[in-house]
């Protein structure tokens, strides 16, 4: 009998430091964002958002811009001198550019965050910056560079047409 009740109590011991969580674990909230202005992308045409003079720096255009199939809601433009831009909004969320671009850093644009993203693609340095506008949507502006150019210089030209192109976005 003794036996049996320092059983029971040692069960009962046991059983009552185990306890089970209720319910699915609660993700972290997303990090902060930085978004001075937020901005409408519904019915922003992605070829207004720059113009011939802001693109002056890398050379002169080459085709009228225009939207690419391929990509909703953007517009490429094609430079003489073996680089291109690439305009796209809405884009995707800030959020999925960390998680899918995870080699990339976050940076400011006029008081947004910005996730920049480069690397050397084929014959060609790429870098990314995507903007975000809301907590949903960014604008992605793109450059690419063809031939040996550094990282850097792919960086300096990509940001101030970063800059315009979202002073360009109405305000929300």
């Amino acid at each position: 009998m003794r036996r049996s009740l320092s059983l029971l109590l040692v069960l009962l011991a046991v059983s009552g430091c185990s306890y089970r969580i209720q319910g699915a674990p609660v993700a972290a909230p997303p990090p902060p964002l930085s978004i001075e202005t937020p901005r409408k992308t519904a019915g922003v045409d992605a070829c207004k958002l720059l113009t011939e003079a802001d693109l002056k720096p890398l050379g002169s255009l080459l085709f009228v811009p225009a939207p690419r199939v391929e990509i909703p809601n953007s517009c490429l433009f094609t430079m003489k001198e073996n680089a291109y831009v690439l305009v796209v909004v809405p884009y995707r969320s800030l959020d999925e550019s960390r998680r899918i671009q995870s080699k990339g850093r976050e940076i400011v644009t006029s008081k947004h965050s910005t996730w920049l993203s480069c690397g050397k693609q084929e014959t060609e340095m790429v870098c990314t910056a995507t903007i975000a506008v809301t907590r949903t949507e960014s604008l992605m502006v793109a450059i690419g560079m063809g031939g040996d150019i550094p990282e850097a210089r792919a960086q300096a030209s990509l940001q101030p047409l970063s800059v315009e192109a979202l002073k360009r976005m109405p305000a929300a």
